[in-house]
This record gives structure tokens, C-alpha cells and sequence, in this order.
């Protein structure tokens, strides 16, 4: 009788006639080291491609980066060890089909039967018995199996299995295919040699022998690795880099140089929480926080949004108490909140003059909420009304300006509306194209319209190299030295920190970097100068 059965022993002869039959029918499998890995690993490898692909994509998607990779091994591994036994059960069961194994050419099933007890050797095997056409194999640890001679060669089969459990049925599929490579290599020693019978035997008894663990041991495992897993997940996708798309671990101008935006927030904040979102095209990061009201005690929201924008920058957007935006002088006042408790807490000394400012700004803001009476109340003239000349580019306009004084933080008179109108002029009119009117209007104001031109210079710069780039934010302050110029017909001898004319002259920055420099030098010839955050 022909052979029609081969062996599947993991080496590359085995892989290549594998390959040949498309699949491991017609196979006897081996369960040594290299056949059942290359089994599982083959049998699962589309699950496995996607479940790292699935990692990945996550990973990716919630901004872990790199980690990426090792959320996709995780859940290939997951894949592996979870459903490893199912495929034992499937390809090592007495149901797989080997092909015909029949008895060597010219051998009786006498033959056969004594060849079989004068060569096996199983120390799990305790009594061997045989028929006309069977023999049986009894152990009390691993059950009963049946040997049998049939029409289509030699059958393997599971009388009884000592467990009911589900659980343990791949154990005593793998067995019985162990028992039944004992007899090829008693009847077809050329096919399977003792050593890799040997290799078997053990592999089995290993494989039993953990499941001999202690359910409450085994369980505690499992707690483990579930736990570690979860563990790899929530860092890999709830972490404060990945949910914060990487601004909590980078630095904020605004905040201490000797700490990550993060570090900042969580000092201060309590059940502080990242989220990210996306809007037009647009993606935003926010922080919210738990505070306290230091006038009534009550607890507040805070929430600070933060824009994250194509070349990987960043800017505070907004913010809101308790979910109500804030104006520019309560951002100001909780920024200058956020430093001073850190700074206090990691014992840093003041870095800048614009510290002082944010002092000055919170304690304003406190003693306005805590007695709206004990504010200075100062005398309104009465609006000024014009007509721009109608002979100009520019279409007849007539509008109401107010001259309203109030006091800034550090008790000089400011006109902050005025400020407020300086900033909206500024990128209203071209080169030579300002009424005379409008530039009668502002030097009406006298030295005062330097004050409020500087002040509204370095409130815009500021919050435009935090908001948007420092590229635009220098873009911005030449819009103002042009405006000056326009209203003064050029004549800046006379001008507000004339150092800034020097900055404006001496610098043409081309890159993202060289504008941070420049917007630097201006930043700090305002504070040297006296500018002030205003707010219009």
C-alpha cells in the first residue's frame, strides 16, 4: 500500500512541501519547539499583521509616536498567546488529517502489535492492550487512547479524557498526536528519529505540568498580564503626551523656563485632564483643571485651549472659568497665578519684567472682584465725532472715538481705549493713504499717543508670538513703526524707545527662529521702556 503521509517538523524541507500542498493536510505535525511555533505563527499570521497594523494606526492617530510600534507587538502577542491552544487543538487533534499512514510494506498487524509493545516507552502510559485490529493505550493522568487498524490506514482516537474541561481538551489533542509519533517512529524510524520522540515527550510534560499550577496561582498570572497590558494601553493611548499631542511635555514663553507646560498646569491644578480635538482643518488641545475662587472658596473649572498649528507650534487660544471665556486681563491674571506657584513651590526667583506685570494685573483684577466701589472712577469729556476727507481712497466714514481714562497696573494714566483703536488702525490704512484727519485726530492726543502707541505695540507682539508665530508677530510690529511714521510724517526722533527703531532697521528675519530673536529685542525695549498689557 502506497504511503500517503509526511512529517511536519518545522525545518525548511517541511515548509517547502508544505507549501507545495497549500496547507498541513496530509501533515503528521510534530510538537517540537520549531513545528508548533511555525504552526501557530502560520496559522495566525493574518490576525497577527492585523493586529499590529491596528496598534499602529492607533498609536499614530492618538499621537504616540514611536510607542506606536509597541502597541501594534503588544496586541500581536495578545493574539499569539490567546489563541496559540486553539490552533494546537485544531491541527494536533485525532480529527486532523494525516493522510493514509498504513503498516510497512509486508508487515501484519501481529507484526506490527509487537514491534509496538517491545519499543514503546511512556512514563504516562501505565497498561497497553491489544486486539484483532486495536490497540489501547490507558493513563490514569491523561486518559485512554485507541490505536486502530483501518481500510484507510492506522487511526489515532480519545476514548476518555480524565477532565471535562474545555479548557484542557487541546492537551489530550496534543497527546494522542504524541502517542501516535511514538508508533511512526517504532514502524517508520526513517521518518522520525528518537531524539525528536524524546523532544515531544518533554515538550508534553511541560505542557501538563502547567496546567498542574493552582487555579488561584494561574488566575494571578493572568491578573498580571492583563494588568500590564492595560498598563502599555493607557500610557501608549490616554497619556499626557498623547492626548495632549505632545504640548504637556514642550515649553510655553509664557510660563518658567525650567518647566514643561505640564509640569506647570499639574502643579497647580488638581484632576487636571488632557483632551484633543479638531475644528475647520484646525487642531486644539485643551487643559482643564480644578481651582479655587481665593474671594469666595468655591471651586472653578478652568479650562486653557491651546492651538496647535501646522509646523508643530503652539499658542494659548483661549481660556475659560467655569466655562465662561475670559477676558485678556483674567488670562493674564491666572498666567501670572500659574507662575508665581511654581516658581514658589520649586523656589525659582522671578526670570523677566513681565512677571512684575502679571503681579500687578492679578492683584488689580482681585481688588476689582473683591470691591467694584474701590475702583477710580475718572470724568468722561465727551466723544469726539468725525468725518474722514471723502476726496481720499478711502470711502466717508463717520465714527465716535472715546478718550475714557483709566488707570493701569502700576498707577500711570494709559489711554487703553485709544490703544484699542491704535490696534484695529494699524493694519487699516497703506503707505500714504491715512487721512489728515485721523492723523490729527491721534496727534491731538499729544505725548499720550506715544504711551498708548507703545502700549498697544507690545500688547499685540506679545500675544501674537504666543498665539500665532513669531514670524507674524514681527510682521505685526512693523505694521506699527509704519504706522507711526504715517501719523508723525516720519519724524521719529522723538519716538517711544527709539531702540526699537534699530531693531526695525537692523533685522529682516527669514526663518521662524531668527523672528524669535528679533521679537525678543522687541518685547524687552517696550518692558525697558515701560509698555504695559492692555486691554481694549
Amino acid at each position: 500500500m502506497k504511503e500517503r503521509f509526511e512529517i511536519y517538523d518545522g525545518s525548511a524541507e517541511a515548509k517547502k512541501a508544505k507549501g507545495k500542498s497549500k496547507n498541513l493536510s496530509g501533515f503528521h505535525p510534530l510538537f517540537t519547539a520549531a513545528a508548533r511555533r511555525s504552526i501557530a505563527l502560520d496559522s495566525l499570521k493574518i490576525w497577527l499583521l492585523l493586529g499590529f497594523v491596528v496598534g499602529v494606526v492607533t498609536g499614530v492617530a492618538t499621537g504616540a509616536g514611536a510607542v506606536s510600534v509597541l502597541l501594534g507587538v503588544l496586541i500581536a502577542a495578545v493574539i499569539y498567546f490567546g489563541f496559540r491552544d486553539d490552533v494546537y487543538k485544531k491541527v494536533y487533534g485525532p480529527e486532523h488529517d494525516r493522510g493514509q499512514l498504513p503498516l510497512p510494506e509486508g508487515m501484519s498487524w501481529e507484526e506490527a502489535v509487537d514491534r509496538i509493545r517491545r519499543g514503546f516507552a511512556n512514563p504516562d502510559v501505565e497498561q497497553v492492550t491489544d486486539t484483532a485490529d486495536a490497540m489501547t493505550f490507558y493513563s490514569k493522568k491523561r486518559g485512554t487512547y485507541q490505536l486502530k487498524n483501518t481500510a484507510d490506514g492506522l487511526k489515532m482516537t480519545i476514548l476518555t479524557k480524565p477532565s471535562k474541561s474545555s479548557k484542557k481538551e487541546y492537551l489530550y489533542a496534543v497527546f494522542s498526536s504524541v502517542l501516535l509519533s511514538q508508533v511512526i517512529a517504532i514502524l517508520y524510524p526513517e521518518k522520525i528519529s528518537a531524539e525528536q520522540v524524546e523532544e515531544e515527550k518533554e515538550a508534553v510534560r511541560k505542557l501538563f505540568g502547567a496546567h498542574k499550577m493552582p487555579l488561584v496561582i494561574e488566575l494571578a498570572i493572568t491578573a498580571a498580564f492583563v494588568a500590564f497590558a492595560a498598563y502599555v494601553l493607557y500610557t501608549t493611548l490616554y497619556s499626557d503626551s498623547a492626548r495632549s499631542k505632545g504640548i504637556s511635555d514642550s515649553y510655553l514663553n509664557v510660563f518658567p523656563s525650567e518647566a514643561t507646560v505640564g509640569e506647570v498646569l499639574d502643579d497647580f491644578f488638581a484632576d487636571g485632564k488632557w483632551d484633543n480635538y479638531e475644528q475647520n482643518g484646525v487642531t486644539y488641545v485643551s487643559y482643564t483643571g480644578i481651582g479655587q475662587n481665593t474671594q469666595t472658596g468655591e471651586k472653578i473649572v478652568i479650562g486653557i485651549y491651546f492651538k496647535l498649528n501646522s509646523d508643530k507650534t503652539f499658542g494659548i487660544d483661549r481660556m475659560t472659568w467655569n466655562g465662561d471665556t475670559m477676558n485678556t486681563l483674567e488670562q493674564l491674571g491666572v498666567i501670572s497665578a500659574l507662575n508665581d506657584s511654581y516658581r514658589e513651590s520649586h523656589g525659582l526667583a522671578s526670570s523677566n519684567a513681565l512677571d512684575s506685570a502679571f503681579d500687578e494685573l492679578e492683584n488689580a483684577l482681585d481688588d476689582a472682584l473683591a470691591d467694584s466701589s474701590s475702583s477710580v472712577s475718572m470724568a468722561e469729556p465727551e466723544s469726539e465725532t468725525y468725518t474722514e476727507d471723502t476726496d481720499s481712497d478711502n470711502s466717508a466714514q463717520t465714527a465716535t472715538r472715546s478718550d475714557r481714562k483709566v488707570v493701569s497696573t502700576n498707577g500711570m494714566d494709559t489711554y487703553s481705549e485709544l490703544s484699542g483703536e491704535i490696534s484695529v488702525d494699524v493694519s487699516h490704512y497703506e503707505i500714504g493713504e491715512m487721512p489728515e484727519n485721523v492723523k490729527e485726530y491721534y496727534l491731538s492726543y499729544g505725548s499720550d499717543f506715544d504711551t498708548a502707541w507703545l502700549n498697544a505695540l507690545y500688547t499685540d507682539v506679545y500675544e501674537y508670538s504666543g498665539k500665532y508665530s513669531n514670524q507674524v508677530a514681527w510682521e505685526r510690529f512693523t505694521e506699527y513703526m509704519v504706522f507711526y511714521d504715517e501719523v508723525v510724517d516720519y519724524n521719529n526722533e522723538l519716538a517711544p524707545a527709539p531702540a526699537l527703531y534699530d531693531v526695525y532697521y537692523a533685522y529682516d528675519p527669514a526663518t521662524e527662529e531668527e523672528a524669535a530673536l528679533c521679537v525678543d529685542d522687541v518685547i524687552q525695549i517696550a518692558e525697558e521702556s515701560g509698555a504695559e498689557i492692555q486691554i481694549w
